[in-house]
């Protein structure tokens, strides 16, 4: 029995203990209520929204929904400073502050409005329009596709750079190459660094006569970067259509330099450095026509004027 009495106290302790952190736990319960009604921009309910209430001072709070009408209540809360979170699927949260300002007090109620939130990704009529773009471009039918790219320019800013370049290819499918310039002039304004649109768009400009506008195009072409040394050769070739020799003889250097067996560019040159009178060089490259391809018609168009050249 004595040891009984002794440990008497010592649990009537710990009870209080346990009771005194359990109200502690419930100090944001009281007497207290909020209410109001969640609507839409429009002012019409929204019927499930969910209302996460919680008191800092109080270290707590509840979680509520509103009924079909909007409305809800928070009851059974003490005095003070609340923090709600509004929440409903398809709306932006919104948050809320709240002061009750004592045990008895009845607030008027408060109407909330949520925005809708912003879509993710394109509208589906949008994506169904690029999609059809795309087909369409793919089955050959570029006018339809640059119609399609067209409608959706002012619609999908986002896209700007894309569209644009695919305007561009439309026009160059349809042999139109200085309407696909004014195009892919817009993707580099964009994308100043896009290398393969810069040599895309150079090629077009040299294509459509406009020599100063490809030649300025390429100042700011970094020709390391092209891989395909198809690309530089035809910079070549249409710097040679435009009378521009001394830029061909550069450009098929280029080629050279990216594929030093490029037979067709060690030709093309020759037959430049001959247009410039420099017939050293022009038969240095004829001869590395014969070493490269001994057969066909290069090859005996190079022994003919290696026979000819004094």
């Amino acid at each position: 029995m004595q040891g009984l009495r002794s440990r008497a106290p010592a649990l009537a302790a710990a009870l209080l203990l346990a009771l005194a952190a359990a109200a502690s736990g419930q100090d944001w319960r009281g007497r207290g209520r909020i209410h109001g009604s969640v609507v839409d921009e429009g002012g019409q309910p929204i019927a499930g929204a969910t209302l996460k209430a919680h008191n800092p001072e109080r270290g707590g709070g509840m979680t509520i929904r509103t009924d079909t009408k909007g409305r809800w209540v928070l009851a059974g809360i003490a005095p003070g400073a609340w923090e709600i979170d509004v929440e409903a699927e398809g709306y932006e949260t919104k948050k809320i502050a709240v002061n009750l300002p004592g045990e008895e007090a009845r607030l008027a109620p408060f109407v909330v409005p949520l925005a809708k939130a912003a879509t993710k990704g394109p509208a589906p009529e949008l994506a169904a329009a690029a999609a059809a773009a795309d087909a369409a471009y793919k089955a050959g039918r570029f006018a339809e596709a640059r119609a399609e790219y067209e409608k959706l320019l002012p619609q999908r800013p986002d896209m700007d750079s894309l569209l644009h370049q695919q305007i561009g290819f439309t026009y160059l499918q349809e042999k139109q190459p200085a309407q696909a310039v004014a195009h892919l002039e817009k993707v580099l304004e964009l994308e100043p660094q896009n290398q393969r649109i810069r040599a895309i768009a150079a090629q077009a400009a040299l294509e459509a006569g406009l020599v100063d506008q490809g030649r300025k195009l390429l100042a700011a072409l970094d020709a390391s970067t092209i891989e395909n040394a198809d690309i530089l050769f035809n910079m070549g070739v249409n710097f040679l259509n435009a009378g521009q020799t001394a830029d061909a003889i550069a450009w098929f250097g280029k080629t050279i330099a990216k594929d030093p067996a490029y037979v067709d560019a060690y030709y093309r040159r020759a037959l430049g450095y001959l247009g410039q009178g420099q017939t050293a060089e022009a038969k240095a490259d004829f001869k590395k026509v014969l070493e490269l391809q001994a057969e066909g018609p290069m090859a005996e168009m190079s022994r003919k004027a290696l026979e000819q050249i004094k």
